[in-house]
């Protein structure tokens, strides 16, 4: 690993039209900064296909598949299966929320929609994914992600009536997703409960039996 000024390297990566390259800092850096973060996915939402399936050539399609929770459903997802990859892997990344929100405000408009409809879809699909690896955002991260582009574009959000739709089915979506994590905390203390009354009853028996066998020795 590297610890290095990443910014010049992104900038040259985007004027160069070097994916590839820049998709390897990812794992060369010690820090993927938030300020090229969003340079990036802004970037990226532009770019064509051939770019990105040159870029992430040495993958196999199955092996993205895996990758993507709903590709074996035959769901239509906002972009291909390559691109959605490539975005979840910057979505992935670590970041400071506060700095992240400073530097979002340089995203365009059309990006941020863009960008909320997509992890509005990755909402829908958080429920059946496994556990969260750095080829897909946590459920945290994503939260994360609305709270920056809600916070550091609300005036536009507010206004825009092309954003109308896309924010109040979001709000839905939230809602019920709030109520899935809540039922889910009810039902993991129930079985703990469960299991810790199960656990007790075993202790007692093993305990008596003990005492059966002293008396009887």
């Amino acid at each position: 690993m590297m610890a290095v000024n990443d910014k010049a390297i992104v900038e040259r990566c985007i004027e160069e039209q070097d994916l590839s390259r820049l998709l390897k800092l990812l794992d060369v850096l010690d820090d993927f900064s938030e300020a090229s973060l969003v340079k990036s996915l802004q970037w990226i939402l532009r770019v064509d296909e051939k770019l990105v399936d040159d870029a992430t050539k040495e993958i196999t399609s199955a092996e993205i598949k895996k990758r993507l929770s709903w590709s074996d459903e035959n769901t239509e997802a906002p972009f291909s299966d390559r691109k959605c990859y490539v975005i979840n892997l910057m979505l992935s990344q670590k970041f400071t929320p506060q700095f992240l929100q400073e530097e979002a405000r340089s995203l365009s408009f059309d990006a941020v929609l863009t960008l909320t409809k997509y992890i509005q879809f990755l909402l829908c699909w958080l429920p059946v994914m496994e556990k969260p690896n750095r080829f897909v955002p946590s459920y945290e991260q994503i939260i994360d992600w609305l709270n920056v582009f809600v916070d550091s574009h609300f005036q536009q959000l507010k206004l825009s009536e092309d954003a109308a739709a896309v924010v109040n089915s979001l709000y839905d979506q939230v809602v019920v997703m709030s109520k899935w994590q809540l039922d889910s905390r009810m039902l993991y203390g129930t079985l703990a409960e469960l299991n810790r009354q199960f656990e007790e009853k075993q202790r007692n028996v093993k305990m008596g039996d003990y005492c059966i066998e002293v008396i009887s020795f």
